[in-house]
């Protein structure tokens, strides 16, 4: 497992945000991190099945990103 992973607990939506933006700025936009916040069903699982499952998001989301919201 060679992903680099923050796996986020306790932040509201606007510090994480804060601390993605962070990390992309500190190591480059060009670095590829996976970014999760924890859920019930995560705080349940091992580290390792979670990342691989992560990884497994991570890869179909790249494959098939969704489509950007419009701002009016």
């Amino acid at each position: 497992m060679d992903r680099k992973v923050i796996i986020m607990n306790g932040f509201d939506y606007r510090e994480i945000d804060l601390i993605m933006r962070a990390v992309k700025r500190e190591l480059g936009k060009e670095t590829e991190i996976i970014f999760a916040k924890t859920t019930e069903n995560s705080l349940k699982m091992k580290v390792g099945a979670l990342i691989e499952d992560l990884t497994e998001d991570h890869e179909y989301l790249k494959a098939n990103p969704p489509e950007e919201i419009k701002k009016d």
